[in-house]
């Protein structure tokens, strides 16, 4: 009997402890008050060095963030203009070929809407092998239609930060007259109709505008989970109010701060997430809107009529059957 108690025992505290274990359940003992006691490196107040920056002035404090990478290739599209009303950027892996081409014919095309200026590049980084098929079949694409980016940093999952944040540089430095900005990613169905309506209608009173489908969120702590983040990462028990990088939409006065506050605070791999904690740190609110999806939204008719992004469109000819039908008076 006492045998198979202690066996009883032994086998309800290896459960235990793997429990313990597996479910990061220190991690979510031992995590800060985000509330309490967020204070994310650089552990300074961000908001006056951007504003210096931003200014002309040179600021006293030293950045902290700034990648190693170089544009491969680059592109005049803002180079004989004084502004444009939408610029769209799209973050695209590599071999996403048939995306990019429905993107193309679609939300990215240029001259969508009489009497707006609206430019599209794709965002690349680069294969382990220079000499790739695919990194040949992307010279040829680059060739053809010199609206792609490429950036010298692997492109893999966990570098989407570093993609989103070289994109913002190439924007500071290259095209930084555009009175709105989209991000998205090349699976996602886009209306630019109903994009320029809502940010017309919502940033006239705010030129800081940061918006799409803001979550608010704790870390996973899972030891199996691909998204876990040890105390180490990242210390505290929730997110700061993030916009999911799906899609979202940004104002000039907002892309300069972003990308300025983004040398003073240090990098994160979760591209929306280590946005969100850049946003905080520079005094911009992320704002929801229920037109941005961040799961698919089933398709009918009507139901897309006022849709501004949906994910979940990489099929080619999905996303051109949709487009066209919710957009016959700019095909």
């Amino acid at each position: 009997m006492r045998r198979k108690r202690y066996y009883q025992l032994c086998v309800c505290s290896c459960v235990l402890i793997y429990i313990y274990y597996f479910f990061g359940v220190s991690d979510y003992i031992f995590s800060r008050s985000y509330v309490n006691n967020f204070d994310y490196p650089l552990n300074v107040d961000v908001q006056p060095i951007v504003e210096k920056i931003l200014s002309g002035k040179k600021p006293s404090v030293k950045p902290i963030n700034y990648y190693p990478y170089r544009f491969l290739t680059n592109s005049g599209k803002c180079s004989t203009l004084d502004r444009l009303d939408l610029f769209i950027i799209v973050k695209s892996a590599m071999n996403h070929f048939e995306q990019r081409s429905a993107i193309r014919q679609t939300f990215g095309r240029e001259g969508i809407l009489p009497g707006k200026e609206i430019k599209t590049l794709f965002f690349l980084g680069v294969a382990e092998s220079p000499k790739s098929i695919t990194q040949h079949q992307i010279d040829e694409e680059m060739a053809k239609y010199k609206d792609i980016i490429q950036i010298d940093f692997l492109d893999t999952y966990f570098n989407n930060t570093i993609k989103t944040m070289m994109s913002f540089r190439w924007l500071y430095e290259h095209c930084s007259t555009s009175d709105y900005y989209l991000f998205t990613d090349d699976d996602m169905y886009i209306s630019v109709k109903n994009l320029l309506d809502y940010v017309h209608s919502e940033s006239e009173g705010d030129r800081q505008l940061f918006a799409g489908y803001v979550f608010k969120s704790a870390p996973q702590r899972y030891h199996s989970s691909k998204w876990r983040v040890s105390l180490d990462e990242y210390p505290w028990d929730r997110w700061p109010p993030y916009v999911t990088a799906g899609a979202f939409v940004v104002t000039n006065k907002s892309m300069k701060y972003l990308y300025s506050g983004s040398l003073y605070v240090k990098h994160f791999r979760f591209d929306d997430i280590y946005l969100g904690i850049v946003a905080k740190k520079v005094g911009i609110k992320p704002v929801h809107c229920p037109q941005f999806h961040f799961y698919k939204k089933t398709y009918t008719r009507d139901g897309y009529k006022d849709v501004i992004a949906s994910h979940g469109f990489n099929n080619k000819n999905e996303l051109l059957k949709v487009w066209n039908e919710q957009n016959t008076e700019v095909k």
